[in-house]
């Protein structure tokens, strides 16, 4: 019985001075972690000014025949490669009452913008749905690109009277 008690109180020595020389909570190797991700090509486009309400309308007001008036829609830009800025039209301005319209070659744009990008500096009349027409595009990224879109309207000295509108004008920005 004395050897029993001095065999487990040898092995409690043991375990204690094990315990007590940090064996016991042997060191556990590192787990590390790489991580990876792949990001895709995208950006956004928002409004920054030139519209109001809910459908974004682009009000020119009464405006005399013969006249000429000048509005600007600025696009925020945010792209994280090449990019370009597309618009298109649904239609031309049309006065549904009476079915006239103004000529495509009357309601034209232009664009600027911060240095880097290629804007449309010439007066260029929308394009039609399937055929958009550039109205900016960059080499490179950006971030926070103000693009202003100068519409102008030139109504011409005959055309009648009338509540002209032209749904929609669509801006669609490609990035990559």
């Amino acid at each position: 019985m004395k050897k029993g008690i001095l065999v487990a109180l040898v092995v409690l020595g043991l375990v204690m001075g094990i315990c007590l020389s940090g064996l016991a909570g042997a060191s556990i190797p590192p787990v590390t972690v790489v991580p990876r991700v792949t990001v895709q090509s995208g950006g956004s486009l928002s409004i920054v000014s030139g519209t109001s309400g809910e459908l974004n309308l682009m009000e020119f007001g009464t405006v005399a025949p013969g006249s000429t008036t000048l509005m600007t829609l600025t696009l925020g830009v945010n792209a994280n490669d090449v990019w370009t800025l597309r618009v298109s039209k649904d239609r031309d301005l049309k006065d549904d009452a009476s079915g006239q319209t103004i000529p495509s070659a009357s309601f034209t744009y232009t664009s600027n913008g911060p240095e880097g990008p290629t804007y449309i500096t010439a007066d260029t009349a929308f394009g039609s749905s399937g055929t958009p027409s550039n109205v900016a595009s960059s080499s490179s990224a950006a971030g926070g690109c103000n693009v202003d879109v100068f519409y102008k309207l030139i109504v011409p000295a005959g055309q009648l009277k009338g509540y002209y509108t032209a749904p929609y004008h669509t801006y669609t920005l490609i990035v990559g």
